[in-house]
């Protein structure tokens, strides 16, 4: 599998991390970094454990993280995830339903670790 393949098998958006990261080589060693942080996990954990601040804080680290790595959707629920925990939008929070987004972002996690670990291990 390339990485071209693995971006198009999990919905990512392979020419944005390659303008970001500019070789597959980097962005190779930066997705073996992925399997093993703990950003994207957290929110979850936060989430459950009931700590708003913290689940906050977990979702704007992972934004930034997914959206450089191409990872667009994981980055808009986790942007999502942010912004109606971002103190100040009430409004926001209290329409948004986050355990809903906290699920989705957590099952399109599982879907995209899939893909790196089986592309990490195809090579």
């Amino acid at each position: 599998m390339t990485i071209e393949e693995l971006y198009a098998q999990i919905g990512g958006n392979y020419d944005d991390a390659r303008a970001r990261l500019q070789s597959d080589a980097l962005i190779a060693r930066i997705l073996e970094k992925f399997l093993t942080d703990t950003t994207c996990p957290a929110i979850a954990e936060a989430w459950n454990g009931g700590d708003e601040t913290a689940t906050f804080e977990a979702a704007h680290a992972a934004k930034g993280v997914c959206m450089n790595l191409g990872f667009t959707k994981l980055g808009v629920l986790a942007s999502d995830i942010t912004e109606a925990l971002r103190p100040g939008n009430e409004g926001l929070r209290a329409s948004t339903d986050i355990d809903a987004l906290v699920k989705e972002f957590g099952a399109e996690y599982e879907q995209v670790f899939g893909g790196v670990s089986a592309y990490l291990e195809s090579r």
